[in-house]
């Protein structure tokens, strides 16, 4: 009878020698992947790694079954002195050669067959199909804290330049923005943008010099691609940011740019005029009255030092548009200057997308619908990935009545910068003008968890829990919201009377209505209010003043339910011609105001 084959495996210690091969391949790949991409070794590398694992398991199968370690070194294994015919079968060790050759062929299938379908799962930024990269606010290494504009300008440059090139996805300013000052890791950063890649680096000012240090990490595993430092003047710093840009893009996709082809233009041959640019930037971003205001001053000052400077015009021209949404500035007073300056900023420059953009907002004030169509198109025409231009598109495709157009504008301003506020905020809208309350729902929520403190979130998840039938949840929303605003308690009213609690509603009206003096409640808000009283006659009277003033107030003046109490009156209709929104079809959809 022959010796089992599990008793002469034990004896010949082949179980301890696969054990200790399996602890130092376990060792190899946890230190060669590290090494392979430290040296930037191409990616075959680590699968021939692996091969060479997964080949070597059977080999020392058989050479521990030959061969033992001992005191003496290494001997050849005798086998075990038996009766004639007792030796252990060989079939049954070829068997069992076979099975152990199997798991090493099977290390090898899963490395070709799953990993990769894991890496497909997470793109990675060395695959060309699809490359992309969030650009991270450069941190501020200089002394002056101040100083925070100018790094974060640097990051908005790279950030423009990086998405100017066809093939390349970069995730916008505001999704990037949000993540500043964050202790999170980059696999999680690329996880919530959806991207394969992360540019991470600080900048560091010292009177005319400047240190910027730049890192490209792969989001999927943690790994640096690419890293740089650059010791340059501020008199260089285009040529810096361009470097920057054509560094990243080169690390993303060979051979995807023209051969000297610049990525950033020298818009301006001041680094004076620059530097004030970038801090008007800095303060526009931020959408308060206060800061819009600083912001123009800024860009005037930019102006003052190169009159020809064409960003800085585009600049001014989106903070005028801007007071008109965010000030108690009457449109008549500032949206003459934004136009003035964004048909100089085109003059300087035609490629530009901004002032396009500007000037379709500022169309949309004046109800001109066809030329604010006209001009956000050919924004997106000259940058495709601007999200401020698919947002405004949504805005008035929204305001239209166009409401499958609008949904998809508005998710394309979303893939683009999906954590921006304000984005996720538009979503909600067009789903609330589209009656599609539950969806809407979700949109408004969702803006809330980015920002729980948007009080305009909050006030269109109230519209759309009355859309969906649920007064008591809108009624809660009212909770969180002020007091003091004029605008706050306006909705409030209307929730109010919307729910069915039409005293209560009506005499909040009154009170605010009593207590507002002059520039303190847009003249649309207030005639909205005497329609919820009843007072027609002094609603309409608002509401011809609100038009000749171009109040935002009226741009869902089709659509939004505020003026159902004024529909029944034959001045409504005549208003609609006015605004060129007769056209439309009938329609009681519910709406409210999208901030742009």
């Amino acid at each position: 009878m022959g010796v089992p084959l599990l008793a002469e495996l034990k004896r010949r210690r082949v179980f301890r020698a696969l054990l200790g091969y399996a602890i130092v391949a376990f060792a190899v790949l946890q230190v060669i992947e590290p090494i392979i991409h430290g040296l930037q070794l191409p990616d075959w590398t680590l699968s021939f790694v692996v091969v060479a694992i997964g080949v070597g398991f059977p080999v020392a199968l058989a050479l521990a079954w030959v061969f033992d370690v001992s005191a003496s070194g290494i001997e050849r294994t005798q086998p075990v002195p038996t009766e004639a015919g007792s030796q252990p079968s060989p079939a049954l060790f070829a068997l069992l050669a076979a099975g152990v050759a199997l798991v090493g062929v099977a290390v090898v299938g899963w490395h070709f067959a799953f990993r990769p379908a894991a890496r497909r799962a997470a793109p990675a930024a060395s695959l060309p199909a699809a490359p992309s990269v969030a650009v991270l606010p450069f941190v501020n290494m200089s002394r002056e804290k101040d100083d925070d504009y100018f790094s974060d300008g640097i990051t908005e440059e790279v950030i423009n330049a990086l998405a100017n090139v066809e093939g390349v996805r970069v995730v916008s300013r505001t999704s990037a923005f949000a993540f500043k000052g964050k202790n999170l890791s980059v696999r999680k950063i690329g996880e919530e943008l959806a991207v394969a890649t992360v540019l991470e680096g600080s900048v560091r000012r010292q009177g005319n010099d400047v240190r910027i240090v730049a890192q490209l990490i792969n989001a999927a595993d943690g790994y640096h691609l690419w890293s740089k430092t650059y010791d340059r003047t501020l008199e260089n710093v285009f040529a810096v940011e361009d470097e920057l840009a054509r560094s990243i893009t080169e690390a993303l996709r060979p051979r995807l740019l023209k051969q000297g082809a610049p990525l950033v233009g020298q818009a301006t041959s001041s680094t004076e005029a620059h530097d004030l640019y970038l801090r008007g930037r800095h303060f526009w971003n931020k959408r308060t009255a206060d800061d819009l205001k600083r912001a123009s001053a800024l860009f005037r000052q930019a102006l003052d030092v190169d009159a020809g400077y064409a960003l800085a015009h585009a600049g001014l021209a989106d903070s005028y548009a801007l007071l008109a949404e965010y000030s108690p500035a009457r449109p008549e007073e500032v949206l003459p200057q934004a136009s003035e300056h964004a048909r100089k900023a085109l003059e300087l420059d035609p490629a530009l997308a901004e002032p396009h953009a500007t000037l379709g907002l500022i169309a949309m004030s004046g109800y001109d619908w066809p030329a604010a169509e006209r001009e956000f198109q050919r924004a997106i025409e000259l940058r495709s990935a601007y999200p401020t231009a698919h947002h405004w598109y949504a805005l008035l495709l929204s305001g239209l009545g166009r409401s499958a157009e609008a949904r998809a504008e508005a998710e394309r301003a979303l893939q683009l910068d999906p954590a921006s506020v304000i984005v996720n905020n538009m979503q909600g809208v067009v789903s609330y003008l589209a009656r599609d309350y539950e969806r809407a729902i979700e949109s408004f929520r969702r803006t809330l968890e980015l920002e729980p403190a948007f009080a305009t979130a909050r006030a269109f998840l109230a519209c759309a829990y009355l859309g969906a039938g649920k007064n008591p949840e809108a009624l809660a929303q009212l909770v969180p919201l002020s007091d003091t605003e004029s605008e706050h308690t306006a909705l409030r009213a209307w929730v109010l009377w919307t729910a069915g609690e039409r005293e209560a509603a009506q005499r909040l009206a009154r009170e605010l209505v009593a207590r507002s003096g002059p520039g303190q409640l847009r003249l649309g808000i207030q005639a909205a209010l005497h329609g919820l009283l009843g007072d027609r006659d002094r609603a309409f009277a608002l509401l011809d003043r609100a038009y000749a003033e171009k109040d935002w107030s009226l741009r869902d003046l089709k659509v939004s339910p505020v003026w159902d109490p004024l529909r029944g009156d034959p001045r409504f209709p005549n208003l609609l011609k006015k605004l060129k929104l007769d056209s439309l079809a009938p329609t009681s959809l519910p709406g409210a105001r999208g901030a742009p």
